[in-house]
């Protein structure tokens, strides 16, 4: 088996033996929970840290990727408005 595929093994085996299962943070996803997850962003984009906010969400994204893909998207767009200098009048 080549390393590439060791990895994969091995990335897959730990998701199995330690992915979260939190019901809870399962169902808050972004379409149900949109107000929730646009609070917390916006909080992550002010400089808060999520593992303070929600740990549990914390632990469930470093598993569940495309959550967190969309999440630090959000934290992107959210920390480039805030950053957006306002057109002179």
């Amino acid at each position: 088996m080549s390393s590439t595929g060791r990895a994969a093994l091995s990335e897959l085996l730990d998701f199995l033996e330690n992915a979260p299962e939190n019901q809870e943070i399962i169902a808050m996803d972004c379409n149900d929970s949109c107000e929730q997850m646009a609070c917390l962003a916006e909080k992550v984009a002010r400089g808060a840290r999520l593992e303070d906010l929600l740990p549990e969400l914390q632990k469930h994204m470093r598993y569940w990727k495309d959550c967190r893909e969309e999440f630090l998207a959000l934290v992107a767009v959210l920390r480039a408005e805030l950053n957006a200098t306002p057109p002179a009048s």
